[in-house]
Formats: structure tokens, C-alpha cells, sequence
């Protein structure tokens, strides 16, 4: 369970308050630091905590120096997935659309029902009356805070109709080879410092 308040009024759905959310991740961060720790990696594929798993990252490293805290999002900073995605779903393909619909079909797809909704942003067959000025964006360089329900009426954002179980194979290569990638070479480095090792390395 997560930080997810703008699908509540969806029926099922359950979501932590912001400040539970993040003094739970600092008490069980924390927690790791005193069982000697260095790092901690928050692997979160929910758009709608990015900030606040940010904000508790830094939080965390002032409270416990000797920890460096490394918080990351899915689907950030893959270059690879404009070759697989269109433009738009790239940009306003936000919740339940093209990408995570084909990638639900290949991970789990007796959990993807037979429907495959168009809503949200750049619908063509929605009312233009709502439509985003240029430069601004839902999630983007200049955002707002936006509800499921004001933009859809089945919780997709965006385009799911094209979803297919190959697309999401090759989704799940692009994101596994990605991020293994990236923890590989984590692995393999002292970075980032902290304070204590900081220290102890100018002590040699």
C-alpha cells in the first residue's frame, strides 16, 4: 500500500496519508541504518509518490548521514521506450494505458479484463473544452495535481486499445536489462559517499 489519494474515489482502492506514508518509510529506513546499512534503494513504480519518496530520501539522510539514499522511479531516464511508445503515450500515458496495460499482459495477464479504454489526455473523441494550454502537462516540467475521476471515468489515462502481450515482453527486457544495469555498476562503486565514509577514507 502506497500514497495514492487521487484514485479514491474508485471503489477498492486504499491509500496511506502523506505524512503516515512518510513516517513509515523513515522508521523503517532508519531502522536499516542502525543494521549497518550504507544504502537504501526505494524502487517505486507508482507516479503519484515520486515526491514524496524524494522528500523523505533527503529526510532520511540527515537523520541517518552513515546511509546514502537512492530514490527511484520505473520508468525514469529510459531512453530505449520512445522506440517502443509513441509520443503521447510517452507524455500522457499516465495510469492503466499502453505501456502498463502490455506489460500486466505479460507479467500477469488473468488480472487484465477485456476492455481497453481511450481517456484522459489527447482524447480526440473527448470535449476539447478542458484541453491542455501548450507548455503545461499533468506530469511534466510545468504540472498540476490532477484526480482520476476528473479525467476518467474507467481509472485509464491515456490510450490502451493497441496493449499486447509482445509489447510488454519487450517492455519487461528494456526495463529488467536497464535497471540491472544501473544496480550492477551501484554495486560495483563507493558512490554515493556519505558522511561517515567520508571520513573514514581521509583518515588512510
Amino acid at each position: 500500500m502506497g500514497f495514492s489519494p487521487e484514485h479514491k474515489t474508485f471503489p477498492g482502492t486504499l491509500s496511506l496519508s502523506s505524512d503516515l506514508f512518510i513516517r513509515m518509510i523513515k522508521d523503517i529506513g532508519a531502522q536499516i541504518a542502525e543494521l549497518g546499512f550504507n544504502r537504501l534503494v526505494f524502487f517505486n513504480a507508482h507516479g503519484g509518490q515520486i515526491g514524496l519518496l524524494q522528500t523523505v530520501a533527503r529526510e532520511l539522510r540527515v537523520i541517518c548521514p552513515s546511509m546514502s539514499v537512492l530514490p527511484c522511479f520505473l520508468w525514469h531516464g529510459i531512453d530505449e521506450l520512445k522506440e517502443l511508445l509513441p509520443q503521447t503515450e510517452v507524455e500522457n500515458g499516465l495510469h492503466a494505458a499502453l505501456a502498463e496495460t502490455s506489460l500486466m499482459l505479460e507479467l500477469a495477464p488473468e488480472l487484465v479484463g477485456d476492455e481497453r479504454p481511450f481517456e484522459g489526455c489527447n482524447n480526440p473523441f473527448q470535449s476539447r473544452e478542458n484541453e491542455i494550454p501548450l507548455g503545461w502537462s499533468l506530469e511534466g516540467a510545468a504540472p498540476c495535481a490532477w484526480l482520476t475521476e476528473e479525467l476518467s471515468s474507467s481509472g485509464v489515462i491515456g490510450d490502451s486499445r493497441e496493449s499486447n502481450e509482445m509489447l510488454g515482453k519487450n517492455l519487461k527486457k528494456v526495463l529488467v536489462m536497464h535497471w540491472l544495469t544501473l544496480f550492477k555498476s551501484l554495486m560495483a562503486s563507493n558512490w554515493p559517499q556519505t558522511r561517515s565514509l567520508k571520513s573514514s577514507n581521509s583518515n588512510k
